[in-house]
């Protein structure tokens, strides 16, 4: 992969996430007033909030690791993944 190829992958990501922010992300999380609900949380609202996003991370890291584990074993097995 080049730096060109692996540069145009991180825009793609990118755009998925600006798709994302403009969904369901504005369904749930704009107020009437066009602002983000995060900007009316209070700083304990907002760390709550933040953990519990970074403990999500820590489930999406495991449940990806588990099919990480499972795409080798089939490789190994002679499986083309």
């Amino acid at each position: 992969m080049t730096s060109e190829q692996l540069a145009k992958a991180v825009e793609q990501a990118i755009k998925n996430t600006r798709g994302r922010i403009l969904g369901v992300g504005r369904e749930q999380y704009e107020l009437a007033d066009g602002r983000q609900g995060f900007e009316d949380m209070s700083i304990r609202e907002l760390l709550d909030w933040a953990s519990e996003e970074a403990e999500d991370i820590i489930v999406y890291g495991v449940m990806l690791q588990i099919r990480i584990q499972r795409v080798k074993r089939a490789i190994k097995n002679g499986f083309d993944v």
